[in-house]
């Protein structure tokens, strides 16, 4: 898989582990290969455990990254000094959404951070902390959500976990107005072996609604994964490296209730900050992605996506986006 080299790593300042809203899970299938989204977390640090969502990792990235970009997305992440930065990002996919963005603060302080920021459609404020605990390494979150239109009232929610190899737990825990309980486990029981176990509780339901059981594999040029989710649908994805530039990647629904869904692509390395990205679904749907880093600051995508079976009333999509850092 390509990396960004010309990106500089930061600090993870929380556990990636949200769930998605519940407008975007009523994407249409042209917009991804699963009913839900899917979650793509930056690469752990050295010396940091995978999480749940880093299984299949590289497949993701292959047929889904850059692929849903709508008409036009940018963001950009200013380090103001070395504990403080700013970000700001918009998006604009108007044949579902509109257009959206927003602008937040980070800052550092020691072992704590915070975060306070402001969204077309909710105000975000965030305190946390992150530390080495009895030989653990150990967070906890308190995020609130609130305002401004549609749902006015405060919701508040726990993010917690701890890691010590080889296992990882990471929870979300339901304070007020957001009734699901969210967890997340992941064993490393030998090298380039992953088993991950995720739950999700309704408590406004009295039930569960997700039961998850995954495998994954690496071994630095081939990856394998399978997720049983519910005891009842089983998908799973293929991504092999062939040579010093290609890749191919395969996602599949495997077995379930819902309609066999297949997705099958490759990559193409042009140079050390270009990469050229294909998929097709079984449904007719084509798509390319060309990744491109101009400078070690900028990044640049830009998506076309065609209904082969239908070239005139197709949704068809182009779209570009803008990354900057600096």
């Amino acid at each position: 898989m390509w990396k960004r080299k010309c990106y500089k790593k930061k600090k993870k300042e929380e556990p990636v582990i949200e769930e998605t809203d519940d407008k975007k899970k009523k994407d249409s299938k042209s917009d991804d290969d699963s009913k839900a989204e899917e979650v793509i977390p930056p690469p752990p640090l050295e010396g940091e455990m995978p999480t749940y969502f880093h299984i299949g990792g590289w497949a993701k990235e292959c047929l889904i990254t850059g692929y849903k970009i709508g008409a036009w997305h940018f963001d950009c992440t200013t380090q103001l000094t070395d504990k403080l930065g700013i970000y700001s990002f918009g998006n604009g996919k108007p044949n579902y959404y509109g257009i959206s963005g927003g602008v937040g603060l980070r800052e550092k302080l020691g072992i704590f951070h915070m975060c306070q920021a402001y969204h077309t459609n909710a105000y975000v404020g965030a305190l946390g902390v992150r530390s080495n605990v009895v030989g653990c390494l150990a967070n906890a979150m308190l995020r609130g959500t609130y305002g401004p239109h549609d749902e006015p009232e405060v919701k508040l929610d726990l993010h917690t976990g701890i890691e010590r190899s080889p296992i990882k737990l990471d929870v979300i825990v339901p304070i007020l107005k957001s009734p699901k309980l969210m967890g997340y486990v992941v064993l490393q029981p030998v090298q380039n072996y992953l088993l991950g176990y995720r739950t999700v509780y309704d408590f406004d339901n009295m039930g569960f609604d997700v039961h998850a059981l995954c495998v994954g594999y690496n071994n630095g040029s081939s990856e394998l994964s399978l997720k049983l989710e519910n005891f009842k649908e089983l998908r799973g994805s293929i991504f092999q490296r062939i040579g010093e530039r290609w890749a191919v990647a395969l996602k599949a629904n495997i077995y379930g209730d819902d309609e066999r869904q297949i997705a099958i692509g490759g990559q193409f390395q042009i140079h050390e900050n270009a990469l050229l990205k294909a998929k097709v679904r079984d449904d007719g749907f084509l798509g390319m992605v060309y990744q491109v880093n101009v400078s070690e600051t900028i990044g640049i995508m830009y998506h076309v996506g065609l209904e082969v079976g239908s070239p005139i009333k197709g949704d068809h999509k182009v779209g570009v986006s803008w990354s900057i850092k600096g």
